[in-house]
Parts: C-alpha cells; structure tokens; sequence
C-alpha cells in the first residue's frame, strides 16, 4: 500500500519547494509502466571581487541559485515544475505541460519566451560561464506565460508561441499585454561529432499593463543588465526605462558551431520601441500650474516623444582541455553543458548598446538630464529625446572544471568599459569570480 502514497507525497513536496530548466535527468527516478517520475535539486555558491573607478560595487559570496526540480512523463506527456531559492527568496521558476511526438510538440503554461534568446534559453546550469552574456539580459526575454508550438527535425526547427506580459495579471492598470514570438533554425551540419546551426528569432509584444499618471495609463519598458555577476545585480550602470511604451519589436540572429573540441556560438539582438500617449490630456493637466501652455504645439515641443532602437550582441568560444566532448541538443536548439569528468578554457565579448541619443543635444549630469537646445534650460521643458542607458563592452575568459556530471567548480574574469553620461567617472570595471555547483 505504501508505494500508492509515494509517488503523490513527492509530487506534492516537490512542486510546493522549489529550481529552471535543466539538460540532465535528476538522479531519482521512479517509473511504473507508461509513467515516470522524477525529483532533483541544484545548488549555486559564487564569490565574486570587483574593483572600479569610481562607484564601489559590493565583493563578497552569495547563494545564487538553489531550486528543486521535478517532472512526471506519461506516454507523450511532460510536465515539469521547478522553484528557486537563490537570493532568501521563493520564486516560480518554470512550470508546464508538454505533448510531443517525433516531430511536433505543443507546450502550454510558464517557460522562456523561444525568441529570448540562444543564451537565455540555455539552463544557466548548462552554461559555460557564471553568468549569461549581459547583452541577452539587456535586449532578450525571459519566461512569460503562454502557449507554443514546435516543429523539429533534424535540419529545420519552427517554433512559435503567444504570450502574456505578466504571469499573474497583476498589474496597476490595463490589460495583461499580447506578445507573439518565434525561433527558426536550419542545421546544415548535424551528426554526433559536430552541429552547425543558423537561426533566426523575431518577437512582437503590445504592451497593456501600466500605471495611472494624471488619470492616464502611462506604460513603461524596461531594459538592464548586470555587470554579468550574480553577487552584486546593481542595474544602474546600463540601465533604460522607457516612458510612455506601446509596442516593443525585436529582431535576432545566431550562429553555432561545435565538434567533440570546440564551440563557437554568438547571437545579435535589435530592438525597437514606440510610444504613444494621451498628449491633449496631458496638456490639459498641465494647465493647472504657474507655468501653464500657450496651446498643445508648445508643450508638445517641450515634451517631444519619439521612438527608440537599442543593439547588442556577444561570441563565445571553448575549449575542451579534457573530458567527453562537446553535445548538442536537437530538441532545444542548444549546446550542452559539461558532463562527466571534464576541464576547458572559454573565452566571450559582449556589446550591451542601451544609449539612443539625439544629435545635439545637452547633458547636465548634476541634474541628470538632457536638453534638446544643446544647453541647460529651466523653462519651457527640456524637449530632449535622448536615452542614456550606456553602452558596455566586456570581455571575458575562463575556466571551468568538472569533477563529475554532479559537482563543478567555475572562475571567470571579466573586464568592462562603459560609457555612460549618467555615470562620467566610471570606465572601467574589474570582476573576477568563482562558483561551485552541483546538480542531481
């Protein structure tokens, strides 16, 4: 009688616990005729020393990530859970179900958006550097709640969904947002030894979900990234909000290649934002100040609103020093992380481009603003449209090391130069880490 009331009371511990998605099957596993359970954690320790120019960054170790994972197979039937605790906090990480055959699948509930990203649709446990490149946090997607659809085979890969903005559908006001996304792969290289993809990725979101600025909803978009490091996630340095936000286009393209050796992966990212707004009501409001407007063209010009573009992109290269080679997986569409006893060299450059600036226009950095007549004004507005949310290239290289396919050890420096008018003094950024992890 017991083994009736296993199965349910793991099922049950595991999906009200906690960890994303992963490319290697947790150790337990329980199977009975067409079903199979399974439960698995993973655990992620980083330390990191950072040294800048001017504004100080917080050196010290951090639990980055440790999460419980679950999924229960029947037949064609998948469906996964997982739940994280890095940072103290409880977080839903992914959780869906899947039908699939041979060729097509069909996937419903929260996962990651398949135009996100190469890099972001790659289980950071399968990584081959502490953090994913900073470009695919500033410019890429993360998990959104939807439903898609997969077409597979060995040279093609169509896959395409529609989703939501926000998982809960708590928002301030509006609606819940519509984005529709997709990822294309052709694999003109494909067998045991090495895999040559190229790809393509296109996503459109409508924007519905704000909040109430002078009884108008007021959208914002916003886009940042860390300085690659999980132990200090300061934004500030590239970093962009962006007001009045109603559709966000973006565009992608990637490469990979690998044999048992080396890899060679990088992708490039485009965005595009337009804005719209209530500018007669706004006006209106405005009226009721000491300063008050002529008519709409004025406050209009002092107020100019356009729309923005942002680019970005990385490579990444390894080496396999030592080990089993490297694998690619077909039904992703990503390269696998390092299994069994293993020990290699990778080396990245990332360009994150979140500055869309106007020419001529004045930067008060004591004020934090810019002005559209190329010097400081007090009156009748700025009428600037420049957004300066930095541009950063970093250069990376590391080493990672595998004692097992459960337990790895990882260090990384990173050097970035940032231009950013929000931040003058700072330049230059130094950031070395190091992570032990395991994964069963």
């Amino acid at each position: 009688m017991k083994k009736y009331f296993i199965l349910p009371a793991l099922a049950m511990f595991a999906l009200s616990a906690a960890a994303q998605d992963f490319d290697n099957d947790p150790t337990l596993q329980l199977e009975k005729k067409d079903a199979k359970f399974t439960i698995g954690a993973r655990f992620m320790a980083d330390a990191a020393l950072y040294h800048s120019d001017f504004t100080p960054l917080q050196s010290g170790a951090s639990i980055s990530d440790a999460r419980i994972r679950t999924s229960f197979t029947y037949k064609n039937w998948y469906l996964y859970a997982d739940f994280g605790f890095g940072g103290g906090k409880f977080s839903q990480k992914n959780i869906f179900a899947q039908w699939s055959n041979c060729t097509h699948s069909v996937k419903v509930g929260y996962y990651n958006d398949p135009a996100g990203s190469m890099a972001r649709n790659t289980s950071l446990g399968s990584y081959h550097f502490i953090s994913r490149p900073g470009s695919s946090y500033a410019l890429g997607e993360g998990r959104e709640l939807g439903i898609s659809y997969k077409y597979n085979t060995d040279r093609f890969m169509a896959y395409q969904g529609v989703f939501t903005e926000n998982q809960y559908n708590k928002i301030s006001a509006g609606f819940n947002g519509l984005t529709i996304a997709g990822r294309y792969l052709f694999r003109p290289v494909i067998d045991d030894k090495q895999t040559l993809h190229i790809g393509v990725s296109g996503r459109f979101a409508h924007l519905g979900g704000g909040e109430v600025y002078n009884n108008i909803l007021k959208k914002t978009y916003h886009m940042g990234q860390t300085l690659e490091t999980y132990v200090d996630e300061d934004e500030q340095f590239v970093t962009a909000d962006l007001d009045w936000a109603n559709n966000v286009g973006s565009l992608g393209a990637e490469l990979l290649y690998h044999n048992e050796k080396v890899f060679l992966r990088g992708e490039y990212f485009y965005k595009h934002v337009t804005k719209k707004r209530d500018t007669y009501s706004l006006m209106i409001d405005a009226q009721n100040n000491i300063d008050g407007w002529g008519s709409l063209e004025a406050w209009d010009n002092a107020n100019k609103l356009r729309s923005n573009n942002f680019h970005g992109g990385y490579v990444e290269a390894g080496v396999m020093l030592l080990g089993n080679g490297y694998k690619y997986n077909k039904t992703d569409g990503l390269l696998g992380g390092l299994n069994g006893k293993a020990l290699e060299l990778v080396a990245r450059y990332n360009y994150t481009g979140l500055n869309d600036l106007t020419d001529g226009e004045y930067f008060n950095a004591g004020r934090g603003h810019y002005y559209a007549a190329g010097y400081m004004e007090d009156w009748p507005g700025t009428g600037a449209t420049s957004v300066g949310g930095g541009n950063l290239h970093s250069a990376t290289i590391g080493l990672n090391y595998s004692f097992n396919k459960y337990v790895q050890v990882m260090v990384d420096y990173t050097y970035h130069k940032l231009k950013s008018d929000y931040h003058p003094n700072d330049k230059n950024f130094h950031v070395g880490q190091a992570r032990l992890q395991f994964t069963f």
